[in-house]
């Protein structure tokens, strides 16, 4: 997400003095930004900027350090998105997944509330600014600690805050998007693929119903993983047309939990494989993502819907 510095007014909120928990252990202001609020521990208040108003579409608040804001607006630079840390939106679900089927960098979803889920945005690059690389190396302590509360504590806070929001969270791996692109972009292509039964691909349009490519959409993340030994056995082949180009993904039956999913593309003439496991999000779920696959071919191939 780019993010420019509009002219906006300081956030003119009544302040509380609390007590902060975490890394960041002294008083704190509160702030509060359309429904939603979050602790400026006594280190940071002083360093930052809050902004309320002129923001982009769906944001409640940004958060700038104010040392950058000042050194940009000296180099007339304000417009630059110089200083900015961190902000919070508000989204439709509907948007959310439409955003999942590209690439959200820079956007770490955090909570849901009914059909509105709550991002936070931050920069991918370095927003830092000072008037010289002396000044700029100077201020790192000082820009790093900001960017410590920001990512360890600001979600945690609303969280605590705000009992009505529930926790979520999504992964962003190819892995991710390519479900995300089956579940919710109309037109996509994609086959499944299961050798027990024959050598043709399987139609998941003869369910009707894109139950079990939203269950491994929603109810999962995928996490990155190195140096795998591959198991050996069968596995259930999820494939997509990426531009003219296969990449597949293969859902091991034989891995130890059922919850390792090799990605194979095909670049040139080199194929590359990336490894993922899955985590439940629900501490109780004990289906793998294999389970789902397993489930989702038996179905169309015979009819019969497998119980959970």
């Amino acid at each position: 997400m780019k993010k420019k510095t509009m002219t906006c007014t300081i956030l003119a909120a009544t302040v509380t003095m609390l007590g902060a928990a975490g890394v960041f252990a002294q008083s704190t202001d509160r702030v509060e930004a359309q429904g939603i609020a979050f602790e400026l521990p006594e280190e940071i208040r002083d360093l930052v900027t809050v902004r309320t108003d002129g923001l982009e579409a769906d944001e409640l608040v940004s958060v700038y350090e104010t040392a950058s804001l000042d050194a940009a607006a000296a180099r007339g630079e304000e417009d630059t998105g110089a200083g900015w840390i961190f902000s919070i939106s508000a989204i439709p679900e509907d948007r959310l997944r439409e955003l999942r089927c590209g690439g959200m960098d820079g956007m770490e979803v955090f909570a849901e509330d009914e059909d509105v889920v709550y991002v936070f945005n931050h920069p991918t690059d370095v927003r830092m600014v000072r008037a010289s690389n002396d000044e700029m190396n100077k201020g790192m302590d000082q820009w790093t600690m900001i960017n410590e509360w920001a990512s360890q504590e600001v979600r945690q806070e609303i969280l605590a805050n705000n009992p009505e929001l529930d926790e979520e969270f999504y992964t962003n791996t190819d892995l991710d998007m390519h479900l995300a692109q089956a579940a919710y972009r109309p037109g996509t292509k994609f086959e499944l693929r299961a050798v027990d039964y024959g050598p043709d691909p399987l139609d998941p349009a003869a369910l009707g119903e894109n139950d079990y490519i939203e269950d491994l959409a929603e109810d999962y993340t995928y996490e990155m993983r190195d140096d795998v030994e591959e198991p050996a056995g069968e596995y259930y082949v999820l494939a997509f047309d990426d531009g003219g180009e296969e990449v597949r993904f293969d859902f091991f039956k034989t891995s130890e939990d059922g919850n390792l999913v090799r990605e194979v593309r095909q670049i040139g003439d080199e194929e590359y494989e990336t490894y993922y496991q899955a985590h439940a999000k629900d501490v109780d779920e004990d289906q793998s993502v294999t389970d789902v696959m397993a489930a989702w071919c038996q179905e169309i191939a015979t009819g019969v819907e497998v119980d959970d």
